[in-house]
């Protein structure tokens, strides 16, 4: 090993559920207000030096920040560790029994309690570091199902990276790369969980003898197996989906090596979305009514607001996050990608350890491919009159963007492994 340019890791991981009553978020409910803790929300941190330079990636048990929540975050802990911004990742799991951080409802007490929480785990991080090595290893797993109407479509890869103490040859931490929406647990739950997240970790971790990160994939499309797509499951999904998991994760078999290249980097991607005229407006708040019983009278006005500003186009600077080690990469934008874009983009660079996932660095609403997006439906437009304010925007983005998105992780794969 290089002893100038060796890398070093250390896993932590922190309890960060609330103690206090908050909004919970994911899908309607009668009364939205917590009522106690099912399951305890966990953020897990992997902290990596190279070249004498800080990498964090960050596993957080919520539906998603917003980009602007997240940037906070990832702020304090690249300050932390007097590193960049474009050097700390968050994914986040998606449960919908999470806590909402934009509630009236003790939304703010709870995001300073996270980012407190999140701190102390890094500096007991930073207190772990030892000399590691890494191995890469993929195997496909079936616990999701995709739940347009029409598609079978499922990007049933479990893609895992392990780290290994170079002393002790004993593991550190292994991160599997999963693909299913969180919310096994609906309506039906109002109190707090990480869903299926949390016992397939229990049960990972017993069976590797070592913590177990799970990153959520291109789930935007992808509900859990068995699990009825509106209404959910009971808790006895919860164990099996956890246990189709678990046996699929017995079949990796790691071949570990020194790590000589670590990078984590941030690149531009503008992303666009149109807002209706009047007319086209109130048709889509009608259809939404009618085929989904929602509500869209502040979307209406927001909309409304939006002409009268003179804005006929909403445009999101946005930015595609790259955590690549030796000859395999987890990517990852903060929209609900549908999981076709994701095996796009592992088809156009024949690699299948380029992962694309959603849910990092924040959650700015569905993403689907070009096929799926004139479908319409839920995913692709209604989910906007209820989350355009968590969003940012009042329509899903224009038709082009998941191609534009998939060249562009495509072309910035090639360049790095050239």
């Amino acid at each position: 090993m290089n002893k100038n340019n060796y890398c070093k890791a250390a896993f932590s991981q922190i309890d960060i559920t609330p103690d206090f009553q908050v909004e919970l978020i994911g899908c309607y409910r009668l009364d939205s207000k917590s009522q106690g803790v099912l399951h305890p929300l966990y953020a897990q941190i992997l902290l990596l030096e190279f070249n004498k330079k800080n990498y964090c990636l960050i596993a957080i048990d919520g539906l998603g920040l917003t980009t602007t929540l997240s940037n906070k975050l990832r702020s304090i802990v690249a300050e932390q560790l007097n590193t960049n911004i474009s050097c700390v990742m968050l994914n986040f799991s998606h449960t919908h029994s999470a806590p909402n951080e934009l509630s009236p409802i003790n939304g703010e007490r709870y995001f300073y309690l996270m980012c407190d929480r999140i701190k102390k785990c890094v500096t007991e991080a930073k207190e772990r570091l030892q000399p590691c090595k890494a191995g890469w290893d993929m195997t496909n797993t079936k616990i999701g199902e995709n739940r347009r109407e029409g598609c079978t479509i499922v990007d049933n890869r479990l893609g895992a990276l392990k780290i290994d103490d170079v002393s002790t040859e004993s593991p550190l931490a292994i991160i599997l790369r999963i693909t299913a929406h969180a919310n096994i647990l609906m309506s039906c739950n109002n109190k707090i969980s990480c869903d299926y997240f949390g016992i397939a970790r229990e049960k990972l971790q017993d069976y590797f003898h070592c913590p177990v990160m799970l990153i959520q994939g291109a789930a935007g499309n992808v509900k859990p197996a068995g699990v009825d797509k509106i209404n959910g499951g009971s808790i006895s999904d919860l164990d099996r989906i956890s246990d189709i998991l678990l046996n699929s994760a017995k079949q990796l078999h790691f071949d570990m090596s020194e790590v000589t290249n670590l990078q984590m980097f941030s690149i531009n991607f503008d992303y666009c979305s149109d807002v209706p005229s009047e007319v086209e407006a109130k048709q889509i708040a009608d259809d939404a009514e009618r085929l989904c019983g929602i509500d869209g009278l502040q979307w209406l006005n927001e909309c409304e607001r939006l002409r009268k500003s003179g804005i006929s186009t909403q445009v999101q600077e946005g930015k595609i996050h790259f955590f690549n080690l030796n000859n395999a990469c987890f990517c990852g934008v903060p929209d609900e990608i549908f999981c076709e874009i994701s095996l796009k983009v592992s088809e156009l660079v024949h690699s299948p350890f380029l992962f694309l996932n959603g849910y990092t660095n924040g959650c700015t609403g569905y993403l689907p491919h070009s096929e799926e997006w004139v479908k319409g439906g839920y995913e692709t437009l209604y989910s906007y009159l209820q989350y355009y304010q968590f969003h940012g925007h009042v329509l899903p983005f224009q038709k082009d963007t998941a191609d534009r998105l998939a060249r562009l992780v495509a072309e910035e794969w090639k360049h790095m492994h050239s």
